[in-house]
């Protein structure tokens, strides 16, 4: 027994350095992902990690994007973490050969190991959650459990009712509008487009005159606030067309096909939010033809599948223009907006001229990370600025000579309109105008809108993205009981025309406590399957 002590030791001691090192490993492949996050997209929440940690399709940011993640998250951690392996052990092996590695340097190793241990995991993890918001998403779940206040006490379905006003137009014979019902609606999103970039103290130029110029006259939130917690294209378009934050099934702890909104082996979600009622749910049950159209994959982040769950009766993006032949095209993500508009164009003329209610949503591309210039932009004049600068511009211009179609259609006539980022830009240091950005104070996301025969006053000046659903539907023409769709209440309505118990009986600090609730139970009704 005696004489098998020591190799019972050595197995130990091999155990202990083995797992000495594979916490050292996992250390440092946090703080690697850690910091590509950073670099690459900034500080973002848990609910955006887990809406795109599965869901790049094609068109998602290309090969480039997914190989740096990987070089940066995994393969220089672990080169790392071996070289400082082989090192360390080419050292201890050295010492002991030579008689030097007595029991104070084996001491000091033992305790430089377990310091190592300890704290290289904790620093990846603490890089990591700063990055993705850990922190935040503790206290959202601690601050639910102390006072049982969540979204669900301030969520409802919207009920259409009577058109909100006299003068709101209506579908009449030939589909010409009359004072009857709703309008017609194109609803533009524009990628990462917000107020500050019309700033030229800032940059030196306003990237947004060309849509400033189309928009003239047009009505807006002065303040249209990205909700705590969004930031990423599907939590716009989720807040902006449902009234809510966007939880995926994952961040509910529900090991289920949802966990990933996007393509997942190939195939897409059946299903995306099927429990909420949203813009297109409203508009199909009205009669309306919905139509959107974009340059990236519809795949990525469950887009395709959301927008067939919620009325979309045509979903038009890059596998149908690379099938049309189309050739304008971005490697990383997809459709020139150039293209885009072109093709939008002809899209709601022929909607217009059926005679049919429709609804025609349109995102943009141009303006995604990273810049890509077409040759179709003229960047000559900003040749000192960031290529971002001129890129901007370019898609504005684009944006531009849509609307200007638009009017020579006369489809404004009848056809409102709202154009609006979709979130603001993520702030990263691998990315555009990230120190101007970090200097800018109050951003707020840009939005126009156009209604025929004048836009009505807005009553609210602040709102975020989950009362511009409501905000819509009123815009169209709808009548809202008591002027609120998800959690959300129309800007167009003052404070006195709203009941109580809405979120504007909420203070600031309560308001945001809502907001970044967990909300499990809501989420699990609104991501629940209807019965058959």
């Amino acid at each position: 027994m005696g004489a098998e002590r020591p190799g019972g030791r050595r197995v130990l001691r091999g155990i202990g350095i083995g797992l000495l090192w594979l916490l050292v490993l996992l250390g440092a492949v946090l703080f690697g992902i850690g910091l590509w996050v950073r670099a690459t997209f900034g500080e973002i929440s848990v609910d955006q990690l887990l809406s795109n940690l599965r869901g790049a399709g094609e068109g998602a940011g290309g090969a480039e994007l997914v190989a740096s993640g990987v070089i940066a998250g995994l393969v220089a951690p672990i080169l790392a973490v071996l070289l400082l392996a082989l090192m360390v052990e080419r050292t201890r092996r050295v010492l002991r050969r030579h008689g030097r590695f007595d029991g104070r340097r084996r001491t000091l190793l033992r305790w430089t190991a377990a310091v190592l241990a300890c704290a290289v995991p904790m620093a990846g993890g603490a890089v990591l959650g700063a990055t993705i918001g850990a922190g935040d998403y503790v206290r959202a779940v601690a601050r639910e459990a102390a006072t049982g206040v969540g979204l669900g006490d301030y969520y409802v379905a919207p009920e259409v009712t009577e058109p909100r006003a006299a003068g709101i137009g209506g579908i009449g014979a030939g589909g010409s509008r009359g004072d009857a019902g709703p309008r017609n609606l194109v609803l533009v999103y524009l990628e990462s487009v917000e107020n500050v970039f019309a700033d030229p103290e800032v940059f030196g130029t306003d990237m947004l005159a060309p849509v400033e110029r189309a928009t003239a006259g047009w009505g807006s939130v002065p303040a249209l606030e990205q909700y705590a917690g969004g930031g990423w294209t599907m939590s716009g378009i989720v807040a902006t067309q449902c009234g809510i934050p966007l939880r995926t099934a994952g961040a509910l702890g529900d090991p289920q096909e949802l966990n990933a909104l996007g393509a997942v082996d190939g195939e897409r979600l059946g299903s995306y939010l099927p429990g909420a009622r949203c813009l297109g749910d409203v508009l199909a049950d009205e009669g309306y033809r919905n139509v959107f159209m974009g340059g990236a994959d519809s795949r990525f982040a469950g887009k395709g599948a959301f927008l067939e769950t919620h009325g979309t009766d045509e979903v038009r993006m890059l596998e149908e223009w690379k099938e049309l032949g189309e050739t304008e095209f971005r490697p990383d993500w997809g459709l020139s907006d150039r293209r885009l508009f072109a093709r939008a164009a002809q899209e709601v003329s022929e909607l217009h001229a059926a005679g049919e209610p429709f609804s025609l949503t349109l995102l943009t591309l141009d303006t995604h990370e990273s810049p890509h210039v077409y040759e179709y932009c003229d960047a000559d004049d900003t040749a000192d600025a960031a290529p971002m600068t001129s890129i901007t511009r370019c898609s504005m211009q684009q944006v531009e000579g849509f609307i200007d179609h638009l009017e020579e259609e006369g489809i404004l006539e009848d056809t409102t309109v709202v154009v609006m980022g979709d979130h603001l830009k993520l702030v990263a240091e691998g990315q555009s105008f990230t120190q101007e950005l970090m200097a800018a104070e109050d951003r707020t996301i840009f939005n126009r809108f156009s209604v025929p025969g004048g836009a009505p006053p807005v009553a609210r000046e602040r709102i975020d993205q989950m009362s511009m659903y409501p905000t819509i539907l009123e815009l169209l023409g709808f009548g809202l009981r008591d002027h609120r769709a998800g959690i959300g209440v129309s800007a167009l309505a003052a404070e006195h025309e709203v009941p109580a118990g809405t979120i504007l009986d909420l203070a600031p600090d309560d308001y945001l406590a809502v907001v970044q609730s967990r909300s499990v139970d809501l989420y699990r009704e609104l991501w629940a399957e209807p019965e058959a």
